[in-house]
């Protein structure tokens, strides 16, 4: 609260400033008898700061001036132009008085002047609502909903043009949804009865028509018990078909809902029949008796885990070091650089998981095969990094034979390039992502990709 203090502070006199700005801008304007543009600066020194009492005083006085002119407009318009014109003159000057009304500036407006208005008004409300009722049945319905929408912008409750306006509005796509059930196109039906169900409480019987191509559409699954290619993927399947069957269940559409295992389960002898082939074609056969249009199967054919571990090794290197040393010839003190000999251990681990998938949707209500694909992906995740009981800035890499002699297969490699890399298995991750994590993560992608085509897979019945 006291850092936003100051903040506060500065934009109330921000505020004030500009109030006070536009206010001497608008007393020259006023002075000069520009009334039009000292109400509009008025205005905006008003609404900068609503305690100003000489801008709302003069507001008061020039505003009056702006509405009056915008109300003779109007008289003009009532008296020698059309109906229209007066209609929209007068809603702009009754626009200003709300305007200012909002700032506590109080304007004269007269009810003689409303009086001539609502004349006005019904008897143009009532020539759009003519044209309007005429297109309609012309069944003209985007110029009907055209007329019907300016009747609403200026008086709600004229007549019936709100229900005539849902007419306009809503029959063109009544009958589109229509024609496209005789087409058997429900999703595309289902799109339009939607629109019109979610604008209104219910056009005709649209409501009932939407839940008729929702049934008619919906891609209803039965996930059936994973297989496995090999003996040693058996105890994944369960893991597999959840993460996809989960997966499933979060698709944010009305169109793809799975059928449980306990639906599924309700067929004769359907726990004595292990062969996945004959799994499916029963599935088929007696589908119909569970709901479901589609049979999900699925087959894992690669199931690898690699559990990696820390495998340490140790390597030789050089201790780098500038050392004072005097010269025997001059008797004088120089640096000089001692490499000495030392040990230092790198690091290495890599955990590993695969995945790979086949699967099929097959429809139990028409003979085909909505689409068959494969998933295959892997994570991986490895360490390869550097420690060093000592300054490892100071490292520098190379080999040696003997750490407390010399020998002349002794080799130092100093130099930048050599170094860059030495130094930067220091700086590298200590830290691996578990085998769980790395499994779990590729569980929820293989599932996405087998969610994503079931939602590609956009049947119209």
């Amino acid at each position: 609260m006291k850092q936003l203090l100051p903040i506060l502070i500065g934009l109330i006199l921000l505020s004030s400033c500009a109030s006070k700005r536009n206010y001497n801008k608008a007393q020259k304007f006023d002075e000069a008898g520009l009334y039009t543009d000292a109400a509009t600066l008025y205005y905006k020194s008003l609404k900068s700061n609503k305690n100003n009492i000489d801008a709302k005083l003069g507001l008061q006085r020039t505003g009056q001036l702006v509405l009056e002119d915008k109300v003779e407009v109007f008289q003009n318009q009532y008296n020698n132009g059309t109906a229209k014109d007066a209609v929209y003159a007068y809603r702009e000057a009754e626009s200003y008085y709300n305007q200012l009304s909002a700032l506590g500036v109080k304007l004269i407006l007269s009810e003689e002047q409303k009086e001539y208005y609502l004349e006005v008004k019904d008897k143009y409300l009532d020539i759009l609502y003519q044209h309007g009722m005429k297109a309609l049945n012309l069944e003209e319905f985007k110029n009907a909903e055209n007329q019907f929408s300016e009747i609403l912008s200026i008086d709600k409750n004229f007549k019936d043009v709100q229900s005539q306006w849902l007419t306009a509005k809503y029959e063109p796509i009544y009958r589109h949804g229509n024609e496209l059930i005789q087409s058997e196109q429900f999703r595309s039906a289902y799109a339009d009865f939607n629109t019109i169900n979610t604008g209104t409480k219910g056009y005709k019987n649209s409501i009932e028509l939407q839940n008729q191509c929702l049934d008619k559409a919906k891609v209803t699954v039965a996930v059936l018990p994973f297989s496995y290619k090999y003996r040693n993927y058996r105890n994944y399947t369960s893991t597999v078909k959840e993460s996809v069957v989960a997966e499933i269940s979060k698709i944010k559409s009305p169109f793809y809902q799975t059928v449980s295992d306990e639906a599924i389960q309700t067929l004769p002898d359907w726990t004595k029949t292990k062969d996945p082939s004959l799994a499916l074609k029963y599935a088929k056969q007696f589908g119909t008796n569970f709901e479901a249009k589609t049979i999900l199967s699925a087959r894992i054919d690669v199931y690898k885990k690699t559990q990696g571990q820390l495998q340490k090794k140790e390597k030789k290197g050089y201790l780098k070091q500038l050392v004072i040393v005097t010269n025997p010839e001059t008797e004088l003190k120089e640096e000089k650089v001692k490499y000495t000999k030392v040990r230092y251990y790198e690091y290495e681990q890599e955990n590993s998981v695969a995945i790979s998938l086949s699967y099929d949707l097959d429809r139990i209500d028409k003979d085909e095969k909505a689409f068959a694909d494969t998933y295959y992906g892997e994570k991986k995740d490895k360490v390869h990094y550097a420690k060093f009981d000592g300054d490892y800035k100071q490292l520098v890499a190379g080999t040696w034979k003997y750490i407390d002699k010399e020998s002349s297969t002794d080799q130092v490699y100093d130099s930048d390039e050599a170094n860059r890399q030495l130094r930067a298995l220091f700086k590298n991750k200590k830290d691996i992502q578990s085998l769980a994590s790395l499994e779990n993560n590729l569980l929820k992608e293989c599932a996405q990709h087998v969610s994503k085509n079931l939602t590609d897979y956009k049947p119209e019945n």
